[in-house]
């Protein structure tokens, strides 16, 4: 197996930066995102378990979209929520609009949906620590790591936005590693030799350690600014 080659000029390079800017910076690209603006008219149409329940099931099948991120919360904003049962309504999403994958996501929803009573008695204590969401998602799906499971935590986090709640995010959430991440972390040369899942995996790890900006913040500053300023 090749050894991950870490290039630790550009990784001390890029942490230094993160680390130059201001929490508040982050926070401000949290509150621009369209994701965000999405959830807000989701959240309208749902009361607190339909909402919270909906964000997670939707994030865990937001892979191989035909769209954009953006565009595909934007398209769930407008679609009907059913409030007693958010499951059903990403299995209509799904089938309505013809979603690539479709049987492994209805698979990876029905999962999550047998474990409904989980997620909605620790409601609470994911609003107080998002660790608890994302180690409950990982044994659900028997995993160490999806990139969904991570970005169902960010999701979770922006609707905790939505009621005005800045949660402190935990640095045991890597960074939702999809190919917009992945492309990043080529051109910024963080790694010596191909870009592999884990090598990739260890190197947001480090900056978020030598930057102090948790992977989550990252990966917002990554999506929203970053991704646009190198392509």
């Amino acid at each position: 197996m090749e050894k991950c080659k870490i290039d630790n000029e550009n990784v001390n390079l890029i942490s230094y930066f993160l680390r130059s800017l201001e929490l508040d910076y982050y926070y401000e690209l949290e509150l621009n995102d369209p994701q965000l603006e999405a959830l807000k008219k989701i959240r309208l149409k749902c009361d607190e378990k339909c909402f919270y329940n909906f964000i997670i099931a939707a994030s865990v099948v937001a892979y191989r979209l035909k769209t954009s991120g953006e565009i595909y919360w934007n398209a769930l904003s407008t679609f009907e929520i059913k409030h007693s049962d958010p499951y059903r309504s990403i299995e209509e999403f799904i089938l309505k609009n013809r979603e690539l994958a479709r049987n492994a996501k209805l698979k990876r929803l029905y999962l999550l949906k047998n474990r409904e009573d989980v997620l909605s008695l620790n409601l609470e204590n994911y609003k107080k620590d998002l660790g608890k969401l994302y180690e409950d998602l990982l044994k659900i799906y028997g995993t160490s790591y999806q990139k969904t499971i991570s970005f169902a935590c960010k999701m979770f986090h922006y609707g905790l936005i939505t009621e005005g709640i800045h949660a402190k995010i935990p640095n045991q959430i890597p960074i939702p590693l999809d190919n917009r991440v992945l492309k990043v972390t080529k051109s910024l040369k963080l790694i010596k030799g191909q870009t592999k899942v884990d090598c990739a995996l260890k190197v947001w790890r480090e900056i978020s350690k030598k930057s102090g900006i948790d992977q989550l913040h990252i990966d917002v500053f990554v999506w929203r600014k970053l991704f646009f300023a190198l392509y």
